[in-house]
């Protein structure tokens, strides 16, 4: 009886130290921020964004700065809605597992390579750091078009 006693407290133990050890690993995200080219316009878009291949939104919220994820493939592709104003994205990255620590293991960390768009909304874009890392900050920035007279 002492030693089963002994066992599961050697056990709760173990349970206890293992999760005060784990913590998540760090995750590197592509940051977008959106600029109008015309500068007396200050609005900021209605963003909804879905990866092409996938399900679900990955971003729905009216903002000018936002975090989108890079698969592992050597391209990710997303279709951006800005106010409902549809432009295809496609990245082509390059992918580096980093070792990070003992406590949170390996993450992915990118460089971006090129950049495709549709030129609904986007007019033109800067890579403003090619680097995407888990310190996140700006990496594209699109400049985008003004909405039509007709756009709700």
């Amino acid at each position: 009886m002492k030693n089963t006693l002994l066992y599961i407290l050697i056990l709760v133990g173990f349970a206890i130290s293992c999760d005060e050890v784990y913590e998540s690993p760090p995750h590197a995200f592509l940051e977008v921020s959106l600029e109008n080219i015309d500068s007396l316009d200050a609005s900021k878009p209605k963003v909804t964004v879905y990866g092409i291949g996938r399900e679900d939104t990955i971003y729905n919220e009216t903002t000018d700065l936002f975090l989108l994820p890079l698969s592992m493939e050597e391209t990710t592709s997303f279709v951006l809605l800005l106010d409902s104003i549809a432009d295809t994205l496609i990245i082509t990255h390059e992918n580096e597992l980093i070792f990070e620590s003992a406590e949170t293991g390996f993450y992915n960390e990118f460089k971006i390579l090129d950049v495709d768009h549709t030129f609904n909304r986007i007019d033109s874009y800067d890579v403003t750091d090619s680097l995407v890392t888990k310190n996140w900050h700006e990496n594209i920035k699109f400049y985008i078009n003004p909405l039509p007279n007709n756009a709700n």
